[in-house]
């Protein structure tokens, strides 16, 4: 070797370039979720990461599954359904038991988590194992509430809430409903605390959404109002939409349906009425209602255009290959009851179903039948990729 180029290998200088694109190389090829687990390794493996993310971020939405409580030994884990390929990962040894917890709410790849012994909030994100504990509900200042309003049950009652998280800033909001009182909390605000805010009193509310700083809220007599949570301040009411008319044709609504709050790309409101009809053999339909700005009525629609509504988050994204479909699991419906995905009626009903025609386009049915674990509350989510989540 001449010394020219024992200089030029001695160099130090040149060395981050080759030890750069030996870490690129490596993380291009990894599974999505080793791929998001490697970011966390090291300032230098997460920054190498960054140009990564255009191959890995998903473009179309997974599903998770958590362990039913009938489960032994095997509370810690939950498994991701990627159905653009049908790959599946099993996560393990997430530290807690996720049998006994109940996911609320999802934003990219965080997951709202409510203890059901203790009644306690906690965010987790699976891919990096990342967990952060949320103010307890004594902080309200009568953590009773929950149990003297529902005779000891109140966990039953939490059955609704939202989740925003900034990947990049690391501030979230997360938002619940108790019967017809709401609490919030905010990253950075003024203390480490729940606050509570009542729309209207006496008024029952059934489903919410929240988007670009607004929460949307549907209430059981099928209106949405839109609270702003922009401000410092309690949240301020912001529009009202009237109430959607029951169809004439429907002489009733059958058991098991319900209505839903979304919101589009372009920040239009949709009212979804999910009819479970039972025979000849149980399916689900979809009814989308939008609100009409000539008339201010809802009228039916059968077309979201080019983008795709992901019922448990609550809004429409950007379509490449589902366009004018409905991301849907029947178990969001009774994903509380502890019941096990492994039945025919839970199995057949994770599917994607197209608006226009009216078919179920996709299903779902070998998700959980090859696994020996009991999986429970199936949900649609988006896993993201964004800021340093390093601990």
């Amino acid at each position: 070797m001449s010394d020219s180029n024992e200089e030029t290998c001695n160099d130090d200088s040149k060395q981050p370039v080759l030890v750069l694109d030996l870490l690129r190389s490596i993380l291009e090829r990894l599974s999505f979720v080793d791929f998001h687990r490697a970011r966390c390794i090291s300032s230098e493996w997460y920054s190498t990461s960054e140009s990564c993310l255009g191959v890995k971020n998903s473009t179309t939405p997974w599903i998770i599954l958590f362990p039913s409580e009938h489960v032994e030994n095997k509370n810690d884990s939950c498994k991701l359904y990627n159905p653009r390929d049908h790959s599946s990962y099993i996560v393990r040894d997430l530290g807690f038991d996720l049998a006994r917890s109940l996911c609320l709410a999802s934003s990219g790849s965080w997951f709202l988590m409510l203890d059901r012994s203790r009644i306690d909030f906690h965010l987790l994100n699976p891919f990096t194992q990342v967990r952060i504990p949320l103010p307890s509900l004594e902080s309200i200042g009568d953590g009773n509430i929950f149990r003297r309003a529902s005779d000891g049950r109140g966990i039953d009652y939490i059955d609704n809430a939202v989740l925003w998280v900034d990947e990049k800033s690391r501030d979230y909001l997360v938002v619940w409903k108790f019967g017809s009182i709401f609490g919030y909390h905010k990253k950075g605000g003024d203390n480490n605390n729940w606050k509570v805010f009542l729309p209207f009193k006496h008024v029952v509310y059934i489903d919410m959404v929240f988007k670009e700083n607004k929460l949307y809220v549907l209430s059981l007599t099928r209106k949405v109002s839109v609270y702003d949570f922009s401000g410092d301040d309690s949240p301020v009411n912001c529009a009202n939409f009237p109430y959607l008319p029951l169809r004439e044709d429907f002489i009733y609504i059958p058991p098991g349906s319900h209505y839903k709050v979304a919101v589009t790309l372009s920040g239009e409101v949709l009212i979804i009425l999910a009819r479970v009809e039972p025979y000849p053999r149980m399916r689900c339909f979809f009814d989308v209602y939008k609100m009409d700005p000539k008339s201010s009525k809802w009228k039916m629609i059968k077309s979201i255009g080019g983008e795709a509504l992901v019922v448990d988050l609550g809004i429409t994204v950007e379509a490449k290959v589902m366009k004018n479909c409905i991301y849907f699991s029947s178990d969001q419906f009774h994903r509380y009851n502890g019941n096990s995905l492994c039945n025919d009626f839970n199995n057949n009903d994770i599917h994607v179903y197209h608006i226009r025609t009216d078919q179920v386009v996709q299903l779902f049915e070998d998700l959980t039948a090859s696994s020996t674990t009991l999986f429970k509350d199936a949900r649609w989510f988006f896993p993201t990729f964004g800021g340093n989540w390093l601990l």
